[in-house]
């Protein structure tokens, strides 16, 4: 059945849905009311998953499930075309490898490696596999928030080396798109990994080929995520100007089509870097429409990836955000210190890597505030965990926060 018309997903989820509530029919089919609510109104694309609980739910004799692949099929003709929001952003990324970047960057020793491995044929059901594959990306994820991005490097690139050989040995395009948004995930991680280890060419470019791998498995919300990501390298960088442009260009893909979690996020990030350039008026809209989408964030179909999102993130956000726009608008220090105080309050103990990045900006908004003693006490801490961890981005920042606050100069 062609999704046009009155035969869109939308209409079809509505008609069917009659009189019912919408509570009863999130109860019936085992997912949220507002999932439902977004699929009702186009804010969020169809999954055959939850196509088929909404189905079985509502009796439509596999109706929704037909329209939810149609819905699907299109997005996929879509993101072939060479004129759509990724492949553009790719090629402006692409045109920032080749201004900012090491010409010697991951992605061609990433296809040697490939290459070097050799091409087999796996002999276990790819359902198996596939569910193996996450369990290992899932296993190394917590081993980095434990003990650092060192303790898993190897390990991880290893893996995403698997990951890319099995893609290019899939026997039919189902099979390769899905590998492909594995290999978004893995490749992802690895220059997460990259970053956070000192190595922003690599990261750049394991970001871009991740994206690339999302565009393959027609994945929004990754690539718009991944987008998002190489805004951060960027503006860890200094290029201010260039990561809020790149950051307008994931927002504008996530559009309202992407998952609520990562457009939270995505808002989140791009507070900071409208922050970094003085913007509060646009900082803080970025930070409440962050705010507002994380209400919606967990309705049981929050992708694996961004699957760290909570308070005390947006809160670590809403700290960077404030902190820098601090300096010309001291009230916005208070705002700051109180979103930090409530996230590291919060925040996971599983996430140890992490908490010394909240650490450091928490040490540089009570500097700020003539806070000299809590500062002092928090960069300490901030320093260890970098340390222990083998995080250079965090030792990095946090040894910089410590020598400003040692001078009386934060």
């Amino acid at each position: 059945m062609p999704e046009t018309g009155e035969h869109t997903f939308a209409t079809q989820l509505r008609q069917l849905r009659g009189e019912m509530t919408l509570r009863e029919l999130a109860r019936r089919a085992n997912c949220s009311k507002s999932t439902i609510w977004d699929l009702e109104h186009e804010r969020r694309a169809p999954t055959p998953q939850i196509a088929q609980g909404l189905d079985n739910a509502l009796g439509a004799d596999g109706k929704l499930v037909l329209l939810a692949h149609a819905h699907q099929q299109r997005l996929s003709e879509e993101t072939t075309t060479p004129h759509d929001g990724v492949a553009v952003l790719l090629r402006e990324w692409d045109d920032v490898l080749r201004r900012d970047f090491c010409k010697n960057s991951a992605g061609a020793l990433s296809a040697t490696m490939v290459a070097n491995l050799g091409i087999g044929t796996a002999s276990a059901n790819s359902r198996e596999l596939m569910d193996a594959h996450r369990a290992l990306r899932a296993a190394h994820g917590r081993l980095d928030n434990l003990r650092g991005a060192s303790s898993v490097y190897a390990q991880a690139v290893t893996h995403h080396q698997q990951v890319l050989t099995w893609h290019a040995t899939a026997r039919n395009l189902d099979e390769r798109k899905a590998i492909a948004g594995l290999a978004s995930d893995t490749g992802g991680f690895v220059g997460f990994l990259s970053w956070d280890l000192g190595m922003p060419a690599a990261a750049a470019t394991h970001y871009r080929d991740a994206a690339s791998y999302a565009h393959q498995s027609g994945d929004l919300s990754s690539a718009a995520n991944l987008i998002g990501q190489m805004s951060r390298v960027l503006f860890g960088l200094g290029h201010h100007r260039r990561a809020l442009n790149l950051s307008d260009g994931a927002l504008e893909l996530a559009a309202t089509k992407a998952h609520p979690a990562v457009r939270s996020w995505l808002h989140a990030v791009r507070a900071h870097h409208h922050a970094g350039l003085g913007h509060v008026r646009a900082s803080q809209a970025d930070l409440s429409t962050a705010w507002n989408l994380l209400s919606r964030a967990d309705d049981g179909e929050k992708p694996p990836y961004i699957g760290y999102l909570d308070e005390a993130e947006i809160g670590k956000w809403t700290g960077h955000a404030m902190s820098q726009l601090g300096r010309a608008t001291p009230s916005c220090l208070d705002t700051g210190r109180s979103a930090l105080d409530e996230a590291r309050a919060t925040w996971p103990s599983s996430s140890v890597r992490g908490s010394a990045e909240i650490l450091t900006v928490s040490a540089r908004i009570y500097a700020a505030g003539g806070h000299r003693d809590e500062a002092e006490a928090l960069a300490s801490r901030a320093v260890a965990i970098a340390t222990a961890t083998g995080s250079a981005r965090n030792l990095r920042a946090a040894l910089a926060a410590q020598a400003k606050i040692t001078v009386g100069n934060p």
